[in-house]
């Protein structure tokens, strides 16, 4: 569980390193909630490629936590030292346990021979956070290292050991979903590309405001910008309410990685008891 008395909250939805779609967002703790006091790149700005972009989360260090939307951690199979692999089957990592067990089949799914051999697990490319996401929570997550994930998580990885020393991994710096943080907050309809629903989003959270000269017509033009603002609004509401890391997962962390969504009723009805363990 986290209860860090953060007082700001930087939010980056990652794009790729030679793309422009990489944006920012700030926020800061305020009477009842929390402000946008700062969003980029402005429209008269240079995207935020890597020297810009570290440059900008540095300089807001200070009480800062980075919310990253973007693989954070490496699949199990990747950060493996094994000079020989056992197999899937027999391998003893802890990660691929959890994911060989969050992926057995229940009641009235089908096996992998029923389905044609075609495998559930592929810990080359995905991680237990991932796989509990969707088998637990039911939200549908990208794969770390999935189709067209590549250069996005080796960015993401970089950032990570580009910010160490300031910022420390699921501390300081820690992995969201702004899609699954809506959804699991009610707002299950998509927003992609539509305004009308970005902006009855951010309407709708009552502890969410903008600051003099910060616009919400930037999210209505942007949703990387919007997707910044909500990736740091999930840090706040992490560092507001505790949230707790499941208990089915807590012996992987932090080193399987964690991407931090809004919990459930069984992980924080177990949290005090995790805690007390």
């Amino acid at each position: 569980m986290t209860n860090k008395p953060f007082t700001r909250f930087i939010g980056i939805d990652l794009g790729g390193g030679k793309g422009k779609k990489t944006a920012l967002a700030v926020l800061e703790r305020s009477k009842g909630g929390v402000t946008v006091t700062a969003l980029h790149p402005r429209p008269d700005e240079p995207p935020l490629y890597d020297a810009a972009l570290i440059t900008a989360v540095r300089d807001r260090a200070e009480g800062a936590v980075v919310c990253v939307d973007a693989p954070l951690t490496l699949p199990p199979c990747v950060r493996c030292s094994l000079a020989r692999c056992p197999g899937q089957d027999c391998c003893a990592d802890g990660e691929v346990v959890a994911l060989r067990r969050l992926f057995a089949p229940g009641p009235g799914e089908r096996g992998a021979a029923r389905r044609g051999g075609k495998p559930t697990v592929t810990p080359y490319t995905q991680r237990a956070t991932e796989a509990y996401l969707l088998r637990r929570r039911g939200v549908l997550p990208r794969e770390a290292l999935g189709q067209g994930m590549g250069p996005l998580t080796a960015r993401a990885c970089f950032l990570v050991r580009a910010l160490a020393g300031r910022f420390t991994l699921n501390d300081s710096l820690i992995e969201v979903f702004p899609r699954a943080t809506l959804e699991l907050l009610g707002f299950r309809d998509r927003y992609k590309k539509r305004v009308d629903k970005r902006i009855e989003i951010l309407a709708r959270l009552r502890d969410l405001s903008f600051a003099p000269g910060v616009w919400r017509e930037e999210c209505r033009q942007s949703d990387h910008v919007f997707d910044a603002v909500i990736c740091a609004y999930t840090g706040y509401l992490r560092s507001r309410d505790a949230w707790p890391v499941s208990p089915e997962l807590a012996s992987l962390f932090p080193t399987a990685g964690w991407i931090w969504v809004p919990p459930g009723d069984a992980e924080t009805a177990a949290a005090p008891r995790a805690a007390a363990d």
